[in-house]
């Protein structure tokens, strides 16, 4: 049996403009945030970055911490460090 080769001739449109279909499409009107309304966070004077791996049981306690207290895990996490490097003499 020959099978026939399908043709998707006429199914893409590839003007610049999409066809009209009077349905309201997601995101239309709307108008890609300009590079300076994208905020990165602030650079503190030599602050450096780093990357902690926490198992799932501290991080959850972490956020729940954090949701109670109204605090970033940042602020959180640089507090307790703090104190460590104090009790230890570092």
């Amino acid at each position: 049996m020959v099978r026939k080769s399908l043709s998707l001739d006429g199914m893409l449109n590839t003007q610049t403009r999409p066809i009209d279909t009077g349905i309201p499409q997601r995101g239309a009107g709307l108008q890609p945030p300009s590079k300076s309304a994208v905020k990165a966070p602030k650079k503190r004077e030599g602050e450096k970055r780093l990357t902690l791996a926490l198992d799932g049981a501290t991080y959850r306690r972490l956020r729940m911490h954090a949701a109670a207290t109204d605090q970033t895990h940042q602020a959180i996490l640089e507090v307790a460090l703090a104190e460590y490097l104090i009790c230890v003499n570092a």
